[in-house]
């Protein structure tokens, strides 16, 4: 009985733990280039997802760059983040991706460049490790 209590006592303490009116609101990211920084930084955060598929990975870069059989298979080792902020220039962009093996080993930054198509935002170059 009494451990019922106590998980009850503490089921209700986390409980108004949660209704704290003092609470902060979070600090929305800046990215860089506002709006397209964003997209941006989504479509990066995204390849940790869309590189175990060929064709989603492939449907990531632009039109006309070319994913050879080896770069299906590389993408998938790796975990990607937008470092710093994108800078944005007309339908250009550019940034700095770092880029971390899964298996564990040294985090590498490299310099993407992506182009605008229609209005979504691709991966024009993305050098590896």
């Amino acid at each position: 009985m009494r451990s019922k209590c106590l998980m009850f006592l503490g089921f209700l303490l986390l409980l108004t733990a949660g209704c704290n009116d003092s609470a902060v609101a979070p600090v929305p990211l800046d990215f860089g280039g506002g709006d397209e920084g964003k997209q941006i930084a989504e479509l990066v955060d995204r390849m940790n997802d869309q590189s175990n598929s060929v064709s989603r990975l492939k449907a990531s870069f632009a039109t006309g760059t070319a994913i050879g059989y080896q770069a299906t298979r590389q993408y998938p080792k790796y975990r990607y983040e937008l470092k710093g902020t994108v800078s944005v220039n007309d339908n250009t962009a550019s940034a700095t991706i770092a880029i971390e093996p899964h298996a564990g080993g040294t985090l590498v930054e490299k310099p993407w460049t992506f182009v605008k198509e229609g209005t979504a935002w691709k991966i024009k170059s993305a050098p590896m490790p």
